[in-house]
């Protein structure tokens, strides 16, 4: 059990390095639109923020979780299947836990995924200033180890 409380907590603070998730564009409409793409491998995590812009307004953000699992036993995985790490995740975030408006977990081919959409709107003001621009945004997310592109 304390292997599973060890790797929760890997999630947790990575996203606590970051301070906010980021917002996946599918369909960019008008050429004001730009996405912020930053991703990191921390501790066997592989971590991908997207922050959705239009003009300087972010509006949307998300974040995936990789997590290779195949070195662990079949009843391991099996404890990883029944463990809520969304829920982990948002118990452990209170400062974020309101801005949480979707969390998906999935164990798929040996592999632990989360993903998670993020309420804008419910972000904390001082993250929010951090993000006013893309560059800006992507400025303060390669200050804790992430590698940031951003797409127009």
């Amino acid at each position: 059990m304390r292997k599973y409380g060890i790797i929760a907590l890997v999630v947790v603070l990575s996203f606590v390095m970051v301070g906010c998730g980021n917002g996946k564009d599918k369909a960019k409409k008008k050429s004001n639109e730009t996405t912020l793409v930053c991703t990191q491998t921390q501790s066997g995590v592989d971590i991908e923020f997207n922050v959705g812009f239009k003009g300087k307004s972010v509006r949307k953000i998300d974040f995936n979780y990789d997590m290779d699992i195949s070195s662990y036993t079949d009843e391991q995985i099996k404890m990883f299947e029944n463990q809520d790490f969304c829920k982990l995740v948002k118990d452990t975030m209170s400062d974020y836990k309101s801005a949480f408006k979707d969390c998906k977990q999935s164990v798929k081919n040996k592999h632990l995924k989360l993903y998670a959409v993020l309420d804008v709107h419910k972000l904390d003001g001082d993250i929010s200033k951090k993000m006013t621009t893309p560059k800006k945004a992507k400025e303060e997310l390669e200050k804790t180890g992430y590698k940031c592109k951003i797409n127009k």
